[in-house]
Parts: C-alpha cells; structure tokens; sequence
C-alpha cells in the first residue's frame, strides 16, 4: 500500500532576522551546514519527528530547535511562516 506524502500541506516559509544571519555565519562550516539541512526540513517537512523542537513557556508562539550544542530559536507566525530570530549555543540561549 503506498502513502501519500501532504508535503504541500506542512510546508513552512522560513527567514532569518539579520542577527540571526550573522551569528549563523560566524559558525563553523560543519555546525552551519547541520543547521540550514535541519532549517530545510523544517521548511519541507514542518514539525517533523526527525527536529528537536520544543516550544518556549511563557511565550505564546516561540519555539527552540535544538541541533547539537547550539539552539535555533524561532517565531511561528501566521499563514505558515517560520521567522529564526537566534542561532546560539546552548549556554547563551537561555
């Protein structure tokens, strides 16, 4: 039996604030790349089980995603819209 896949119907935009874009930048290339492949199933496949995402108390729609020692700290806004406002390491970001 096969199944369909709803990838159009969990499918997130997703950007990233200028800060967010620097400190991702200042990254090393091998903690960069695993972050844009887990931004990119986010992207693809939205709160998929294969992403660490918690969402924030005390925050009405704010999220972490976790990938190894840093966090990916994000806003979920409305009509499918993913807004990375923090990329930092775990002892920062909270």
């Amino acid at each position: 039996m096969l199944r369909r896949r709803h990838n159009c119907l969990q499918r997130y935009s997703v950007f990233l604030e200028k800060r967010a874009l620097k400190q991702l930048e200042k990254l090393g290339v091998n903690v960069r790349s695993r972050i844009i492949e887990a931004l990119h199933i986010l992207r693809d496949e939205g709160f998929s089980r294969r992403l660490d995402i918690v969402k924030l108390r005390g925050y009405k729609n704010q999220y972490r995603l976790r990938i190894g020692d840093y966090r990916v700290l994000f806003e979920l806004r409305p009509e499918r819209t993913v807004v990375v406002y923090a990329v930092l390491p775990r002892k920062v970001a909270y």
